[in-house]
């Protein structure tokens, strides 16, 4: 567990370090994958909504890898939220996976077999996607 929060926290210095704030690449990536996700959202022009989703994404990570306060009941609760929204619960897990995908492209040569080993892990793990 300890090398699994070192691992993903150096990943997001790593990534931060090279593109600043990776949001609109994970974005994008998400809209070249799933085109039709998209039309959700479009009334955040200002990418608001856009950057939250993020924020609530990594902080359910770390708080997965840490105390689990509520990093995993979070992810159950905003699964429905999105059900809601007509949002299948497999397009809302793809979404982590989403984002590991973007940081490996991000990170090209760094992106070591046990970075993506533990990675992977982690997001099935919190998402119940195992």
């Amino acid at each position: 567990m300890a090398n699994d929060i070192t691992v993903i926290t150096e990943t997001l210095e790593l990534v931060a370090e090279r593109v600043g704030d990776p949001m609109p690449l994970v974005f994008q990536r998400l809209f070249r994958e799933m085109p039709e996700v998209e039309a959700l959202f479009v009334q955040d022009k200002d990418a608001l909504v856009r950057g939250q989703m993020f924020q609530v994404t990594v902080e359910s990570l770390l708080d997965f890898l840490g105390d689990r306060s509520y990093g995993a009941s979070l992810i159950r609760i905003e699964r429905m939220n999105h059900q809601g929204l007509g949002v299948d619960t497999q397009v809302f897990d793809r979404f982590y996976l989403i984002l590991v995908d973007a940081f490996r492209d991000i990170l090209g040569a760094e992106w070591t077999p046990e970075t993506d080993a533990v990675w992977t892990r982690v997001v099935r793990e919190l998402t119940g996607t195992v």
